[in-house]
Protein backbone atom coordinates (compact mmCIF):
# COMPACT_ATOMS: atom_id res chain seq x y z
CA UNK A 1 0.00 0.00 0.00
CA UNK A 2 0.79 3.88 -0.84
CA UNK A 3 1.94 4.82 2.55
CA UNK A 4 0.69 8.28 3.88
CA UNK A 5 3.73 10.03 3.81
CA UNK A 6 4.37 9.66 0.32
CA UNK A 7 1.11 10.44 -1.12
CA UNK A 8 1.14 13.40 1.12
CA UNK A 9 4.42 14.33 -0.62
CA UNK A 10 3.23 13.50 -4.17
CA UNK A 11 2.59 16.90 -6.38
CA UNK A 12 -1.21 15.84 -6.46
CA UNK A 13 -1.52 15.76 -2.77
CA UNK A 14 0.88 18.46 -1.56
CA UNK A 15 1.14 19.26 2.03
CA UNK A 16 1.59 22.50 3.82
CA UNK A 17 3.99 23.48 6.86
CA UNK A 18 1.89 26.41 8.07
CA UNK A 19 -0.57 24.40 9.94
CA UNK A 20 0.54 22.35 13.36
CA UNK A 21 -2.53 19.65 14.68
CA UNK A 22 -1.14 18.99 18.85
CA UNK A 23 -3.27 17.24 21.51
CA UNK A 24 -4.25 20.02 23.72
CA UNK A 25 -5.24 17.86 26.73
CA UNK A 26 -7.21 14.75 28.01
CA UNK A 27 -10.35 15.41 25.95
CA UNK A 28 -9.62 17.90 23.25
CA UNK A 29 -7.18 18.40 20.39
CA UNK A 30 -5.78 21.35 18.55
CA UNK A 31 -5.08 22.72 14.95
CA UNK A 32 -3.55 25.80 14.13
CA UNK A 33 -4.16 26.95 10.14
CA UNK A 34 -2.47 29.88 8.46
CA UNK A 35 -4.21 31.91 5.89
CA UNK A 36 -1.40 34.38 4.66
CA UNK A 37 -2.29 36.95 3.31
CA UNK A 38 0.15 37.97 0.81
CA UNK A 39 -0.15 33.84 -0.14
CA UNK A 40 -1.97 34.33 -3.03
CA UNK A 41 -3.20 38.65 -2.88
CA UNK A 42 -4.52 40.01 -6.04
CA UNK A 43 -5.55 43.74 -7.61
CA UNK A 44 -9.04 41.84 -6.35
CA UNK A 45 -10.74 43.59 -2.97
CA UNK A 46 -10.85 40.05 -1.32
CA UNK A 47 -8.27 37.35 -0.74
CA UNK A 48 -10.61 33.41 0.10
CA UNK A 49 -9.66 30.57 1.23
CA UNK A 50 -11.79 27.54 1.94
CA UNK A 51 -10.87 24.65 4.44
CA UNK A 52 -12.79 21.25 4.25
CA UNK A 53 -12.11 18.86 7.48
CA UNK A 54 -13.24 15.57 7.22
CA UNK A 55 -13.21 13.68 10.56
CA UNK A 56 -13.55 9.44 9.74
CA UNK A 57 -15.52 8.08 12.89
CA UNK A 58 -15.54 4.30 13.88
CA UNK A 59 -19.60 3.52 13.50
CA UNK A 60 -19.15 1.62 16.81
CA UNK A 61 -18.70 5.34 18.85
CA UNK A 62 -22.51 5.39 17.58
CA UNK A 63 -21.89 9.21 15.70
CA UNK A 64 -24.41 9.49 13.17
CA UNK A 65 -26.58 11.71 11.58
CA UNK A 66 -29.58 10.95 14.28
CA UNK A 67 -27.50 10.89 17.39
CA UNK A 68 -24.83 13.68 16.70
CA UNK A 69 -26.74 17.09 15.77
CA UNK A 70 -25.02 20.27 14.12
CA UNK A 71 -25.61 22.31 17.12
CA UNK A 72 -23.43 19.57 19.15
CA UNK A 73 -20.97 19.56 16.90
CA UNK A 74 -21.13 23.41 17.23
CA UNK A 75 -21.01 22.84 20.63
CA UNK A 76 -18.01 20.74 20.71
CA UNK A 77 -15.87 22.96 18.01
CA UNK A 78 -14.23 26.20 20.11
CA UNK A 79 -12.73 28.15 17.06
CA UNK A 80 -10.58 31.66 17.84
CA UNK A 81 -8.65 33.59 14.85
CA UNK A 82 -6.17 35.54 15.15
CA UNK A 83 -3.77 38.19 13.82
CA UNK A 84 -0.26 35.73 13.03
CA UNK A 85 2.93 37.09 15.51
CA UNK A 86 4.77 39.55 13.56
CA UNK A 87 8.89 37.95 12.88
CA UNK A 88 11.18 40.18 14.31
CA UNK A 89 14.52 39.15 16.23
CA UNK A 90 15.24 40.92 19.58
CA UNK A 91 18.04 43.26 17.30
CA UNK A 92 15.50 43.69 14.99
CA UNK A 93 13.78 45.16 17.78
CA UNK A 94 16.58 47.39 19.32
CA UNK A 95 17.09 48.84 15.47
CA UNK A 96 16.78 52.42 15.74
CA UNK A 97 15.66 52.89 11.81
CA UNK A 98 13.29 49.82 12.09
CA UNK A 99 9.82 51.89 11.95
CA UNK A 100 7.96 48.71 12.64
CA UNK A 101 9.54 47.80 16.23
CA UNK A 102 7.48 48.36 18.77
CA UNK A 103 10.29 49.68 20.92
CA UNK A 104 10.45 52.65 18.18
CA UNK A 105 6.76 53.15 18.07
CA UNK A 106 6.57 53.65 22.24
CA UNK A 107 9.55 55.42 22.35
CA UNK A 108 8.04 57.90 19.75
CA UNK A 109 4.83 58.12 21.01
CA UNK A 110 6.06 58.77 24.95
CA UNK A 111 7.58 61.84 22.86
CA UNK A 112 4.82 62.94 21.67
CA UNK A 113 2.88 62.86 25.53
CA UNK A 114 5.74 64.48 27.12
CA UNK A 115 5.35 67.21 24.57
CA UNK A 116 1.70 67.69 25.64
CA UNK A 117 -0.32 65.24 23.04
CA UNK A 118 -1.54 63.34 25.86
CA UNK A 119 -5.02 62.05 24.19
CA UNK A 120 -6.71 58.75 24.62
CA UNK A 121 -5.28 58.00 20.57
CA UNK A 122 -1.83 57.34 21.92
CA UNK A 123 -2.78 56.20 25.32
CA UNK A 124 -4.34 53.78 23.57
CA UNK A 125 -1.53 53.26 20.87
CA UNK A 126 1.14 52.32 23.75
CA UNK A 127 -1.35 49.83 25.52
CA UNK A 128 -1.46 48.34 22.13
CA UNK A 129 1.83 48.52 21.29
CA UNK A 130 3.26 47.33 24.77
CA UNK A 131 1.39 43.93 24.80
CA UNK A 132 2.68 43.35 20.66
CA UNK A 133 6.02 43.95 22.14
CA UNK A 134 5.03 41.34 24.75
CA UNK A 135 4.14 38.95 22.07
CA UNK A 136 6.64 39.71 19.82
CA UNK A 137 9.33 38.69 22.09
CA UNK A 138 8.05 35.52 23.48
CA UNK A 139 8.09 34.52 19.53
CA UNK A 140 11.43 35.28 18.93
CA UNK A 141 13.26 33.78 22.20
CA UNK A 142 11.14 30.73 21.01
CA UNK A 143 12.22 30.64 18.05
CA UNK A 144 15.70 31.72 18.65
CA UNK A 145 16.30 29.05 21.23
CA UNK A 146 14.70 26.31 19.79
CA UNK A 147 16.37 26.54 16.79
CA UNK A 148 20.02 26.46 19.55
CA UNK A 149 17.92 23.37 21.31
CA UNK A 150 17.52 21.43 17.76
CA UNK A 151 20.74 22.44 15.79
CA UNK A 152 23.51 22.24 18.55
CA UNK A 153 25.04 19.38 17.07
CA UNK A 154 25.93 20.81 13.44
CA UNK A 155 28.39 23.26 15.66
CA UNK A 156 31.75 21.40 15.22
CA UNK A 157 33.26 23.20 18.38
CA UNK A 158 31.55 24.25 22.29
CA UNK A 159 33.15 27.34 21.30
CA UNK A 160 30.57 27.93 18.42
CA UNK A 161 27.83 27.48 20.52
CA UNK A 162 29.04 29.38 23.40
CA UNK A 163 30.33 32.27 20.91
CA UNK A 164 26.99 32.71 19.07
CA UNK A 165 24.68 32.04 22.62
CA UNK A 166 26.80 34.98 24.37
CA UNK A 167 25.78 37.41 21.20
CA UNK A 168 22.52 36.97 21.79
CA UNK A 169 22.23 37.35 25.70
CA UNK A 170 24.28 40.56 24.69
CA UNK A 171 21.07 41.55 22.48
CA UNK A 172 18.59 40.32 25.65
CA UNK A 173 20.95 42.60 28.01
CA UNK A 174 20.70 45.60 26.02
CA UNK A 175 16.64 45.15 25.54
CA UNK A 176 16.32 44.94 29.09
CA UNK A 177 18.13 48.21 29.49
CA UNK A 178 15.89 49.91 26.92
CA UNK A 179 13.06 48.59 28.78
CA UNK A 180 14.20 49.60 31.88
CA UNK A 181 14.65 53.04 30.49
CA UNK A 182 11.32 53.06 29.04
CA UNK A 183 9.95 52.43 32.82
CA UNK A 184 11.93 55.40 33.73
CA UNK A 185 10.29 57.54 31.92
CA UNK A 186 6.63 56.46 32.73
CA UNK A 187 7.79 57.51 35.91
CA UNK A 188 7.74 61.34 34.95
CA UNK A 189 5.02 61.57 32.52
CA UNK A 190 1.32 62.02 33.39
CA UNK A 191 -0.44 58.79 31.88
CA UNK A 192 -3.51 56.81 33.27
CA UNK A 193 -3.10 54.18 35.91
CA UNK A 194 -4.18 51.78 34.03
CA UNK A 195 -1.35 52.22 31.35
CA UNK A 196 1.29 51.98 33.69
CA UNK A 197 -0.61 48.33 34.58
CA UNK A 198 -0.28 47.41 30.84
CA UNK A 199 3.48 48.02 31.17
CA UNK A 200 4.33 46.21 33.90
CA UNK A 201 2.31 42.92 33.06
CA UNK A 202 4.34 43.09 29.60
CA UNK A 203 7.60 43.53 30.80
CA UNK A 204 7.28 40.67 33.63
CA UNK A 205 5.80 38.52 30.77
CA UNK A 206 8.58 39.18 29.04
CA UNK A 207 11.40 39.04 31.90
CA UNK A 208 9.23 35.47 32.85
CA UNK A 209 9.91 34.26 29.15
CA UNK A 210 13.60 34.93 29.35
CA UNK A 211 14.25 33.12 32.49
CA UNK A 212 12.14 30.53 31.36
CA UNK A 213 14.07 29.68 28.17
CA UNK A 214 17.31 30.25 29.51
CA UNK A 215 16.78 28.16 31.56
CA UNK A 216 15.99 25.51 29.28
CA UNK A 217 19.09 26.08 27.65
CA UNK A 218 20.95 25.29 31.07
CA UNK A 219 19.48 22.59 31.47
CA UNK A 220 19.73 20.75 27.76
CA UNK A 221 23.10 22.63 26.60
CA UNK A 222 25.07 23.23 29.74
CA UNK A 223 27.46 20.79 29.47
CA UNK A 224 28.48 21.93 25.59
CA UNK A 225 29.24 25.31 26.83
CA UNK A 226 32.12 26.92 28.26
CA UNK A 227 32.21 28.28 31.50
CA UNK A 228 31.79 32.28 30.95
CA UNK A 229 28.79 31.77 28.95
CA UNK A 230 27.77 29.42 31.64
CA UNK A 231 28.09 31.76 34.04
CA UNK A 232 26.08 34.69 32.01
CA UNK A 233 23.13 32.45 31.58
CA UNK A 234 23.39 32.02 35.21
CA UNK A 235 23.86 35.92 35.94
CA UNK A 236 20.79 36.77 33.38
CA UNK A 237 18.29 34.01 35.45
CA UNK A 238 19.08 35.66 38.71
CA UNK A 239 18.69 38.97 37.28
CA UNK A 240 15.45 38.27 36.19
CA UNK A 241 14.70 36.70 39.22
CA UNK A 242 15.55 39.29 41.42
CA UNK A 243 14.16 42.07 39.60
CA UNK A 244 10.39 40.62 39.76
CA UNK A 245 10.74 40.50 43.21
CA UNK A 246 11.50 43.56 43.89
CA UNK A 247 8.62 44.26 41.81
CA UNK A 248 6.90 41.91 44.18
CA UNK A 249 5.69 40.02 41.36
CA UNK A 250 3.47 37.06 41.59
CA UNK A 251 5.29 35.34 38.74
CA UNK A 252 8.07 33.60 41.09
CA UNK A 253 8.27 29.93 41.60
CA UNK A 254 8.51 29.05 45.52
CA UNK A 255 9.50 25.84 46.39
CA UNK A 256 7.31 23.50 48.83
CA UNK A 257 4.43 25.41 47.61
CA UNK A 258 1.88 24.32 44.80
CA UNK A 259 2.28 27.70 43.28
CA UNK A 260 -1.35 28.02 42.12
CA UNK A 261 -0.98 31.78 42.60
CA UNK A 262 1.94 31.40 39.49
CA UNK A 263 -0.60 29.84 37.43
CA UNK A 264 -2.96 31.89 37.67
CA UNK A 265 -1.69 34.82 37.06
CA UNK A 266 0.78 33.33 34.53
CA UNK A 267 -2.56 32.32 32.58
CA UNK A 268 -4.11 36.11 33.27
CA UNK A 269 -0.93 37.70 31.75
CA UNK A 270 -1.21 35.07 28.74
CA UNK A 271 -4.15 36.42 27.93
CA UNK A 272 -3.69 39.77 28.53
CA UNK A 273 -0.42 40.47 26.66
CA UNK A 274 -1.64 37.63 23.13
CA UNK A 275 -4.66 39.31 23.02
CA UNK A 276 -3.80 41.86 21.09
CA UNK A 277 -3.71 39.72 18.40
CA UNK A 278 -6.69 38.08 18.62
CA UNK A 279 -9.89 39.08 16.58
CA UNK A 280 -13.56 39.47 17.53
CA UNK A 281 -16.14 36.91 16.42
CA UNK A 282 -19.65 38.55 15.57
CA UNK A 283 -22.32 35.50 15.02
CA UNK A 284 -25.06 36.36 12.74
CA UNK A 285 -27.87 33.51 11.78
CA UNK A 286 -27.83 33.61 7.69
CA UNK A 287 -30.71 30.77 7.74
CA UNK A 288 -33.42 33.30 9.51
CA UNK A 289 -34.67 35.67 7.20
CA UNK A 290 -35.25 33.50 4.50
CA UNK A 291 -37.02 31.32 6.54
CA UNK A 292 -39.09 33.55 7.94
CA UNK A 293 -40.27 34.45 4.53
CA UNK A 294 -40.58 30.57 3.67
CA UNK A 295 -42.65 29.68 6.53
CA UNK A 296 -45.02 32.95 5.64
CA UNK A 297 -45.26 30.89 1.98
CA UNK A 298 -46.02 27.83 3.75
CA UNK A 299 -48.65 29.50 5.65
CA UNK A 300 -50.07 31.62 3.12
CA UNK A 301 -49.92 28.35 0.66
CA UNK A 302 -51.61 26.06 3.08
CA UNK A 303 -54.26 28.66 3.69
CA UNK A 304 -55.22 28.75 -0.03
CA UNK A 305 -55.24 24.91 -0.12
CA UNK A 306 -57.65 24.59 2.74
CA UNK A 307 -60.42 27.63 1.45
CA UNK A 308 -60.06 26.11 -2.03
CA UNK A 309 -60.87 22.76 -1.31
CA UNK A 310 -63.09 23.94 1.35
CA UNK A 311 -65.20 25.58 -0.94
CA UNK A 312 -65.67 22.83 -3.55
CA UNK A 313 -66.85 20.19 -0.95
CA UNK A 314 -69.28 22.81 0.37
CA UNK A 315 -70.90 23.30 -3.07
CA UNK A 316 -71.17 19.53 -2.89
CA UNK A 317 -72.92 19.27 0.58
CA UNK A 318 -75.45 20.83 2.87
CA UNK A 319 -73.80 23.66 4.76
CA UNK A 320 -74.88 22.50 8.52
CA UNK A 321 -75.00 18.59 7.29
CA UNK A 322 -72.76 15.78 8.66
CA UNK A 323 -70.42 15.30 5.78
CA UNK A 324 -69.91 19.24 5.57
CA UNK A 325 -68.80 19.10 9.28
CA UNK A 326 -66.41 15.60 8.71
CA UNK A 327 -64.80 17.65 5.38
CA UNK A 328 -64.58 20.89 7.30
CA UNK A 329 -62.07 19.03 9.95
CA UNK A 330 -60.27 17.02 7.32
CA UNK A 331 -59.26 19.93 5.46
CA UNK A 332 -57.71 21.65 8.41
CA UNK A 333 -56.11 18.43 9.15
CA UNK A 334 -54.57 18.89 5.31
CA UNK A 335 -53.97 22.61 5.92
CA UNK A 336 -51.78 21.69 8.99
CA UNK A 337 -50.00 18.86 7.22
CA UNK A 338 -49.29 20.67 4.55
CA UNK A 339 -47.88 23.86 6.43
CA UNK A 340 -45.35 21.54 8.19
CA UNK A 341 -44.23 19.47 5.40
CA UNK A 342 -43.53 22.75 3.48
CA UNK A 343 -42.09 24.24 6.49
CA UNK A 344 -39.55 20.88 6.67
CA UNK A 345 -38.73 21.29 3.06
CA UNK A 346 -37.75 25.12 3.57
CA UNK A 347 -35.20 24.22 6.23
CA UNK A 348 -33.14 21.45 3.90
CA UNK A 349 -33.28 23.57 1.30
CA UNK A 350 -31.93 26.96 3.16
CA UNK A 351 -29.58 24.29 4.95
CA UNK A 352 -28.38 23.31 1.45
CA UNK A 353 -27.67 26.69 0.12
CA UNK A 354 -27.21 28.53 3.41
CA UNK A 355 -23.88 28.26 5.63
CA UNK A 356 -25.08 27.03 9.46
CA UNK A 357 -23.02 30.14 10.68
CA UNK A 358 -22.11 33.04 9.37
CA UNK A 359 -19.24 35.10 11.47
CA UNK A 360 -17.90 38.32 10.89
CA UNK A 361 -14.41 38.84 11.51
CA UNK A 362 -13.48 41.97 13.35
CA UNK A 363 -10.05 43.98 14.39
CA UNK A 364 -11.77 45.15 17.93
CA UNK A 365 -8.74 47.97 18.44
CA UNK A 366 -10.13 49.42 14.89
CA UNK A 367 -13.32 48.08 15.30
CA UNK A 368 -13.73 47.45 11.94
CA UNK A 369 -14.70 44.08 10.00
CA UNK A 370 -11.59 42.99 7.91
CA UNK A 371 -13.29 39.41 6.84
CA UNK A 372 -16.01 37.24 7.21
CA UNK A 373 -16.06 33.29 7.84
CA UNK A 374 -19.12 31.05 6.53
CA UNK A 375 -19.56 27.87 8.34
CA UNK A 376 -21.35 24.53 7.75
CA UNK A 377 -21.43 20.93 8.83
CA UNK A 378 -23.00 17.59 7.42
CA UNK A 379 -22.30 14.06 7.48
CA UNK A 380 -21.50 12.66 3.95
CA UNK A 381 -22.36 9.21 2.14
CA UNK A 382 -19.64 6.99 1.52
CA UNK A 383 -19.51 7.40 -2.45
CA UNK A 384 -20.04 10.87 -2.05
CA UNK A 385 -16.66 11.79 -0.33
CA UNK A 386 -14.13 13.18 -2.80
CA UNK A 387 -11.69 10.46 -4.52
CA UNK A 388 -8.56 12.45 -3.60
CA UNK A 389 -9.74 12.66 0.37
CA UNK A 390 -10.57 8.91 0.22
CA UNK A 391 -7.19 8.01 -0.82
CA UNK A 392 -5.33 10.12 2.08
CA UNK A 393 -7.34 7.78 4.30
CA UNK A 394 -6.93 4.80 2.96
CA UNK A 395 -2.93 5.07 2.30
CA UNK A 396 -2.40 3.85 5.73
CA UNK A 397 -4.21 0.90 5.36
CA UNK A 398 -1.78 -2.15 5.60
CA UNK A 399 -4.42 -4.34 3.66
CA UNK A 400 -6.87 -4.05 1.18
CA UNK A 401 -9.60 -5.64 3.49
CA UNK A 402 -8.71 -3.95 6.29
CA UNK A 403 -11.39 -1.12 5.44
CA UNK A 404 -14.21 -3.29 5.06
CA UNK A 405 -13.06 -4.24 8.38
CA UNK A 406 -13.13 -1.29 10.34
CA UNK A 407 -16.57 0.86 8.70
CA UNK A 408 -16.38 4.54 9.31
CA UNK A 409 -18.75 7.72 9.63
CA UNK A 410 -18.14 10.87 7.89
CA UNK A 411 -18.47 14.62 8.98
CA UNK A 412 -17.30 17.63 6.71
CA UNK A 413 -16.69 20.87 8.57
CA UNK A 414 -16.75 23.26 5.58
CA UNK A 415 -15.24 26.83 6.41
CA UNK A 416 -15.13 29.39 3.77
CA UNK A 417 -12.75 32.55 4.77
CA UNK A 418 -12.81 36.05 3.51
CA UNK A 419 -10.42 38.44 4.02
CA UNK A 420 -10.87 42.13 2.56
CA UNK A 421 -8.13 43.17 1.18
CA UNK A 422 -8.55 47.14 0.85
CA UNK A 423 -9.76 46.98 4.58
CA UNK A 424 -6.28 45.44 5.80
CA UNK A 425 -3.86 47.14 4.42
CA UNK A 426 -5.46 50.53 5.23
CA UNK A 427 -5.20 49.58 9.06
CA UNK A 428 -2.48 47.51 9.60
CA UNK A 429 0.88 47.16 8.33
CA UNK A 430 2.79 44.21 10.53
CA UNK A 431 -0.10 42.43 11.34
CA UNK A 432 -1.70 40.75 8.12
CA UNK A 433 -1.71 36.54 8.25
CA UNK A 434 -4.33 35.14 10.38
CA UNK A 435 -3.72 32.09 11.92
CA UNK A 436 -7.40 30.08 12.38
CA UNK A 437 -6.85 27.86 16.15
CA UNK A 438 -9.90 25.57 15.86
CA UNK A 439 -10.06 23.34 19.56
CA UNK A 440 -12.22 20.06 19.30
CA UNK A 441 -13.46 18.65 21.95
CA UNK A 442 -14.27 14.33 21.87
CA UNK A 443 -16.22 13.89 25.16
CA UNK A 444 -18.98 13.51 22.62
CA UNK A 445 -17.49 10.77 20.64
CA UNK A 446 -16.65 8.45 23.65
CA UNK A 447 -20.27 8.28 25.25
CA UNK A 448 -20.18 4.62 23.50
CA UNK A 449 -16.63 3.25 24.13
CA UNK A 450 -15.89 0.19 25.57
CA UNK A 451 -13.58 -0.03 29.03
CA UNK A 452 -10.17 1.36 28.31
CA UNK A 453 -8.68 -2.41 29.09
CA UNK A 454 -10.00 -5.57 28.71
CA UNK A 455 -8.55 -8.98 29.65
CA UNK A 456 -8.02 -11.55 27.96
CA UNK A 457 -6.55 -15.46 27.95
CA UNK A 458 -3.39 -16.31 26.70
CA UNK A 459 -1.95 -20.12 27.28
CA UNK A 460 2.03 -19.31 28.07
CA UNK A 461 4.08 -21.45 26.90
CA UNK A 462 7.01 -21.30 28.78
CA UNK A 463 5.10 -21.45 31.72
CA UNK A 464 2.33 -23.93 30.75
CA UNK A 465 -0.25 -21.86 32.27
CA UNK A 466 -3.12 -20.21 30.93
CA UNK A 467 -2.57 -16.52 31.93
CA UNK A 468 -4.75 -12.83 31.84
CA UNK A 469 -3.28 -10.09 29.43
CA UNK A 470 -4.66 -6.64 29.33
CA UNK A 471 -5.52 -5.70 25.83
CA UNK A 472 -6.04 -1.57 25.94
CA UNK A 473 -8.87 -0.82 23.43
CA UNK A 474 -8.38 2.54 21.45
CA UNK A 475 -10.14 4.07 18.78
CA UNK A 476 -8.97 5.61 15.42
CA UNK A 477 -10.42 9.14 14.40
CA UNK A 478 -8.55 10.33 11.15
CA UNK A 479 -8.97 13.74 10.44
CA UNK A 480 -8.17 15.29 6.62
CA UNK A 481 -8.15 19.12 6.19
CA UNK A 482 -8.06 20.31 2.84
CA UNK A 483 -7.26 23.99 2.21
CA UNK A 484 -7.86 25.58 -1.27
CA UNK A 485 -6.39 28.76 -1.92
CA UNK A 486 -7.81 30.91 -5.09
CA UNK A 487 -6.01 33.42 -7.14
CA UNK A 488 -9.34 35.70 -7.95
CA UNK A 489 -11.85 33.04 -8.49
CA UNK A 490 -9.64 30.34 -10.21
CA UNK A 491 -8.43 27.75 -7.31
CA UNK A 492 -4.73 28.20 -7.34
CA UNK A 493 -3.09 25.32 -4.81
CA UNK A 494 -5.07 22.79 -2.89
CA UNK A 495 -2.87 21.73 0.53
CA UNK A 496 -3.57 18.21 2.44
CA UNK A 497 -2.74 17.56 5.72
CA UNK A 498 -3.87 14.19 7.89
CA UNK A 499 -3.47 13.55 11.57
CA UNK A 500 -5.41 10.79 13.91
CA UNK A 501 -6.28 10.99 17.16
CA UNK A 502 -6.12 7.53 19.33
CA UNK A 503 -8.81 7.80 21.88
CA UNK A 504 -10.32 5.34 24.81
CA UNK A 505 -12.86 5.75 27.10
CA UNK A 506 -10.71 7.83 29.05
CA UNK A 507 -10.09 10.21 26.66
CA UNK A 508 -7.22 11.00 24.38
CA UNK A 509 -4.05 9.09 23.95
CA UNK A 510 -2.32 10.44 21.50
CA UNK A 511 -2.03 12.35 18.35
CA UNK A 512 0.05 11.41 15.07
CA UNK A 513 0.64 13.77 12.59
CA UNK A 514 1.15 12.53 8.72
CA UNK A 515 2.58 14.89 5.75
Amino acid sequence: MTSISNMLDSKKYKGWKESSMERHDLYNFESKIDYRYTLEKTDSKKTQYLLDTYFFVPKSLQINKDTYSKKQFFSDLNNRIRFKTPQMTVGGLLDGKNIRSPLNVITKTISQIEYGKSNIKNIKKIQRELRLLGSIMKAALRDQFSYFLENFKSLRRPHDLSELLREYLEDIQRFRQRMERISERFIMIQIPEELRETFRYSDEYISMQIEKWLTKILKNLGEYLVENTKDLIVHIIEEEQNYRECLESRLLLKEGEDNEDFSYIEGIMKKYVQGVLYLEKKRKDPQSTSLEIFYSVAAGFAMFISLFLGFLFLSQFPVYGLEAIIGTVVIYMLKDRIKDNIRNISQRAIGLYFPDQRIDIVDGFYEEVIGESKEKMYFLEHEDIPTEVFDIRKASNKSPIEEEGKPEECILFKKKITLYNKKIDEIHTRQKDISDIIRFNIQSFIRYADDPVQDTLHWDAVTRQIKHIPVSKVYHINVIFKLTTFKGKEVSHEYYKKCRIIINQKGIQRLMVFG
